[in-house]
C-alpha cells in the first residue's frame, strides 16, 4: 500500500497510558444548543483543572527575550517617551485606581511603546474594543483587549480569526477573570483550524498572569506584579512582538500549513499534506474541537488538485500512540495474511479507504504541543489547580459547531467518565502531535442516514467489516453510529467501517469502548456471564482458588456495540408518517425509554438492565427490537465464559455469532420499505401537551429529516 506516513517515533516503544477519564460536556446536548451560559459551563467542566507553573517556565516559550543591554535600552526609550517615570520604576498612566476598569487599564501606550521597538513586529494592541468581534459561531462575547494582526488593526469590525492574544482585566482578585480568559482561548481554538495554540493574559488588580492553551493542557503562570516587576513585563511583550515577526505568525500559534480562503462567499481551507494540496468544500464534523484539551478532531470534505472528492481528518493524537493510517495498514496486512483472496478484496470494500497520512511538520520540525516541564526543576510551585465551573449569566447565544454525537438530551451528572472514550488513570501531561489523514471514501454517517432500508444496509456493512476484522485477529473497540458510513458509488450504496484509532490485535490487553455503544462488560470491566457453579461460596474463599481472569475486550463486545447501534437507531427515531400524524403516538414515553438505554454516563443500572433484562421493556419496544438477537449475544457470552478462568473464544463461536447477527439484520431489511426516519428530539420540540379541544399544532406539518 503506497502511503505517505511518518516513521515510527523513536522516543518510546512503550505505549503511553490512555487518555484520562474525563467527561465531555461540550459534546452533550446542552453545549450545542448555543446557550452561552451552558457553553461556558461545559468548557470549564471538561477542563476540570489547569497547570500552574513558574512565570519563567511558560514565558520562555513565547519568544526571544531581550538581552540585559537591550532591556536597558528599551527602558530608556520608554522613559524618553514618557511611558515610564524618569527613574524607570513606575508606569506613568497605569496604576491602581478607584476609577472604572476602562480608565484603570490604560495599556495601549505601554504595550505599543514596547512593541514598536521590536523589528518586524506584526501585531498591535487594542484596549477596550468597541468593535464587536465577528464569529463564525455567532459568539458575541469579546475580551477586554487583545493583540491583533497589525494589518487588521483598522478593520471596521474585528474577527476572532485575527486575535493573537486576548486580555481580561479585573480591578480586584476575581475568579471571573479565569472563566473569561478560558472562554476567549476556547473560542480561538474552536473557531480557527489555522490555530494550534494561543496565549492569553489576565490582570487582576496588580497581578499579571500569562496563559497558554493547546490540545495537550491549559497552563497559567504564577502572577507577577505588573506595577513593580517592570523588568519582566517589558521582556514579556517584547517576546510576544518577536513571536509575531514571521510572516506566518507561527510563534503565536498560527499553522502555516493551513490557508484560509474565500470560495463563493464561504470560508474554506487549503491543507498542504506532503506534496499535495486539498481544498475543503464543507465541514463534515467539527464538534471534536469544542473541547479545549483533547484530540480537537475536525473532519472536512475536500477536493484534491484533480477535483477528486476526499475526506480530511485533522486531529492531535498522543505522541507515542500509533497513527490511524498505520493501524489500518497493519489491519489490511493481517487480512491479506489470514483471509482468502476473495474475502480480502471484500474486506477492503467494507473499510473506509485511507489515501495518505502524515504528521504536520513546520520548518522541518514535528508540530507538537510543548512540554512546560522540559528542562525545569519541578518543586511545590508546580500545581494542578481545580476549576470550579460556575454559570456565567448571559442571554446571548453562539452557534454550535458542525456535527454532533448521539445524546440522551440532558447534561449528565459529573461521573468518572461520560460521552467519550473510557481511559486509564491520569498520570501525566499528555504530549500531542498534530496529524492529518486523507480518506478516499466520503459518505454519510449512519446516524444521519434517513432511509431505514439504507440505514439497516449500512449497519450490515459495518458488521461485515467487523467480521473480517475479527477473523484477521483484531477488535475495533469503537463501533458507533458515527463510525459507520453509507458510501454511494456507481454500484449503489455500501456500509463502510472507519475510525480505527483504537483498534488493537485481540491478544493485546485493552479495555476501551465508547458511550453509548460500549458493551456492558467493557463498561464495568467485568465478566458478567461466568457460570455460577464455577464461583466459590463467599464463606469458603481459598487463596488457591483461581482469581477472576483479567478483563480483556473481545469480538463479542464489538458485536454487542452493533446491537446497541441497532437499538439506538430505533429508539432515537420514529418514522416520518407517524411523526406527522395526529395519532396516539407517545413521543415522550419513547424518549424516556431512550434515556434508560442511553443515559449519557457509564455505571448506570438502567443501561445494564436494558441489555440483560430487555423483556421488561418489550411493552415499549413492541416489535421494533429483536430480543432474539440480545438473547443470542447473552448465550454466546455464557458459552465464551463457561471455561472459567479461561475464555473459549474459538473460531466456531466467532462464525456462529456473526452469522446470527447478520441474519437478524437481513431479516429486518425487507420490512423497512421506503420508511424515512425522523429524529425524536425534533418531534419533541413540536409536541406539547394540549388543552382539551385545542387543535393539534402539528397537523399537516412534516418533520424535518436530513
Amino acid at each position: 500500500m503506497a502511503t505517505t506516513h511518518t516513521p515510527q517515533s523513536q522516543k518510546s516503544q512503550v505505549p503511553p497510558p490512555d487518555t484520562p477519564l474525563v467527561p465531555r460536556h461540550t459534546v452533550q446536548f446542552d453545549y450545542p444548543t448555543g446557550d452561552l451560559e451552558l457553553g461556558r459551563e461545559g468548557v470549564l467542566t471538561d477542563l476540570r483543572r489547569y497547570l500552574q507553573v513558574p512565570f519563567v517556565s511558560l514565558a520562555k516559550y513565547v519568544g526571544a527575550v531581550p538581552s540585559q543591554q537591550l532591556l536597558e535600552e528599551m527602558r530608556d526609550h520608554l522613559i524618553r517617551s514618557e511611558i515610564l517615570t524618569n527613574d524607570g520604576l513606575e508606569w506613568k498612566d497605569f496604576r491602581p485606581t478607584k476609577m472604572s476598569e476602562e480608565m484603570t487599564f490604560k495599556l495601549e501606550g505601554i504595550i505599543s511603546g514596547i512593541l514598536e521597538q521590536v523589528p518586524n513586529c506584526a501585531v498591535s494592541y487594542l484596549s477596550n474594543p468597541k468593535k464587536m468581534s465577528l464569529s463564525e459561531r455567532h459568539n458575541t462575547s469579546l475580551p477586554d483587549g487583545y493583540l491583533v494582526r497589525a494589518n487588521n488593526r483598522a478593520a471596521p469590525r474585528m474577527h476572532w480569526f485575527d486575535i493573537a492574544v486576548p486580555f481580561e482585566f479585573k480591578k480586584e482578585q476575581d475568579a471571573k477573570a479565569l472563566r473569561d480568559i478560558i472562554w476567549s482561548l476556547h473560542n480561538i481554538m474552536r473557531e480557527d483550524p489555522c490555530r494550534w495554540f494561543a496565549f492569553g493574559i489576565t490582570i487582576e488588580d496588580t497581578q499579571l498572569r500569562l496563559w497558554l492553551g493547546n490540545r495537550g493542557f491549559l497552563a497559567v503562570t504564577e502572577p507577577i506584579n505588573c506595577f513593580e516587576d517592570i523588568d519582566r513585563v517589558i521582556p514579556l511583550f517584547h517576546a510576544l512582538g518577536f513571536a509575531s515577526a514571521s510572516t506566518s505568525l507561527k510563534g503565536l500559534g498560527w499553522d502555516p500549513t493551513v490557508e484560509r480562503i474565500r470560495v463563493e462567499e464561504k470560508t474554506q481551507y487549503k491543507f498542504t499534506i506532503g506534496d499535495e494540496v486539498f481544498t475543503t468544500t464543507r465541514e463534515l464534523a467539527t464538534y471534536g474541537a469544542d473541547s479545549m484539551v483533547g484530540r480537537g478532531t475536525r473532519v472536512y470534505e475536500a477536493t484534491d488538485a484533480k477535483g477528486k472528492t476526499v475526506a480530511i481528518k485533522d486531529s492531535w493524537r498522543e505522541m507515542d500512540r500509533q497513527f490511524e493510517g498505520e493501524i489500518v495498514e497493519k489491519i489490511l496486512a493481517s487480512c491479506e495474511k489470514k483471509l482468502g483472496a476473495e474475502d480480502f478484496a471484500d474486506a477492503k470494500k467494507h473499510f473506509i479507504g485511507v489515501r495518505l497520512w502524515k504528521d504536520v511538520t513546520i520548518d522541518g520540525a514535528s508540530d507538537e504541543t510543548v512540554n512546560p516541564m522540559a528542562g525545569d526543576e519541578h518543586n511545590d510551585t508546580w500545581k494542578r489547580e481545580p476549576i470550579e465551573p460556575k454559570p456565567i449569566l448571559s442571554e446571548r447565544t453562539h452557534l454550535p459547531t458542525t456535527g454532533d454525537v448521539p445524546d440522551s438530551g440532558k447534561l449528565s451528572a459529573f461521573l468518572p467518565a461520560q460521552l467519550g472514550i473510557v481511559r486509564g488513570k491520569d498520570c501525566r501531561i499528555p504530549q500531542r502531535v498534530h496529524a492529518l489523514i486523507v480518506f478516499d471514501d466520503v459518505g454519510v454517517a449512519i446516524k444521519d442516514v434517513i432511509s431505514l432500508a439504507d440505514n439497516l444496509s449500512c449497519l450490515s456493512g459495518g458488521l461485515k467489516a467487523l467480521s473480517y476484522l475479527h477473523k484477521a485477529g483484531w477488535v475495533h473497540r469503537d463501533f458507533s453510529v458515527g463510525n459507520v458510513s453509507w458510501v454511494v458509488g456507481d454500484n449503489g450504496g455500501i456500509g463502510k467501517l472507519g475510525d480505527f484509532e483504537y483498534a488493537k490485535e485481540i491478544d493485546i490487553p485493552h479495555d476501551d469502548g465508547t458511550m453509548h455503544f460500549m458493551a456492558i462488560e467493557v463498561e464495568y470491566q467485568e465478566y458478567f456471564f461466568l457460570p455460577r457453579a464455577s464461583l466459590p461460596p463467599a464463606s469458603s474463599l481459598d487463596a488457591d482458588f483461581p482469581l477472576l481472569p483479567p478483563f480483556h475486550m473481545n469480538f463479542l463486545h464489538d458485536i454487542e456495540s452493533v446491537w446497541w447501534a441497532y437499538t439506538w437507531i430505533f429508539f432515537y427515531h420514529t418514522d416520518t408518517i407517524t411523526a406527522n400524524s395526529n395519532n396516539s403516538f407517545d413521543v415522550h414515553a419513547q424518549w424516556r425509554q431512550f434515556q434508560l438505554a442511553f443515559p449519557g454516563a457509564i455505571f448506570q443500572g438502567t443501561r445494564l438492565n436494558f441489555f440483560t433484562q430487555i423483556r421488561g421493556l418489550q411493552w415499549t419496544c413492541k416489535s421494533i427490537l429483536s430480543d432474539r438477537c440480545s438473547d443470542t449475544l447473552q448465550d454466546s457470552y455464557e458459552t465464551a465464559e463457561s471455561k472459567y478462568p479461561l475464555l473459549a473464544l474459538d473460531d466456531s463461536l466467532l462464525e456462529d455469532m456473526h452469522r446470527k447477527a447478520a441474519g437478524y439484520l437481513d431479516d429486518a431489511q425487507p420490512s423497512a420499505g421506503d420508511i424515512k426516519l425522523g429524529p425524536l428530539p425534533e418531534l419533541l420540540e413540536q409536541k406539547r401537551p394540549r388543552e382539551e379541544g385545542e387543535p393539534s399544532d402539528n397537523a399537516g406539518k412534516r418533520i424535518r429529516h436530513g
